[in-house]
């Protein structure tokens, strides 16, 4: 079995970078990360022999670069009243965590979404970091859980 030697690739958006900055010196909304979107985008591609290529994630990546969105994982409950806090943060020591569970019992039943790019949205709906990963499929009743790490002591 062929497997690719890049099975994933994470970066930071440059908006990360602009909207944590303004928010540190009060300009604009508070920035908090506070989403998960599973979907697909165009950058992993199938090669000929079979193993999924991933394209250098762009730093002006927005959510219309997703061809599809599957899931989302959110801090708070929905505006439904359901519970669904699938998307965690912590902070420890300079590094700040994120940790965003699939909630698949929104899936069709017998259904199958094809996956490869999570993207970390923050308060106002905007892309902030991206993660492309080697193809998957995710569907009712399946687990599936991502944690992403954000060293912050690197500039």
């Amino acid at each position: 079995m062929n497997v690719s030697d890049q099975l994933s690739k994470v970066k930071l958006l440059d908006y990360y970078y602009q909207r944590r900055a303004e928010s540190s010196i009060g300009i604009g909304d508070r920035f908090e990360l506070t989403s998960a979107i599973f979907g697909t985008s165009d950058l992993v591609t199938s090669n000929p022999s079979g193993i999924y290529d991933i394209a250098d994630i762009p730093a002006d990546f927005d959510l219309s670069d997703l061809t599809s969105q599957v899931a989302t994982s959110t801090k708070e409950g929905d505006p439904g009243g359901n519970s669904n806090k699938k998307f965690l943060t912590s902070y420890d020591s300079g590094i700040i965590t994120l940790r965003a569970e699939l909630d698949s019992s929104k899936l069709e039943a017998n259904v199958s979404y094809p996956f490869n790019t999570l993207v970390v949205c923050d308060n106002l709906g905007k892309a902030c970091l991206v993660l492309c990963c080697q193809q998957d499929s995710l569907y009712l009743g399946k687990s599936y859980v991502t944690v992403t790490e954000i060293n912050t002591m690197v500039s």
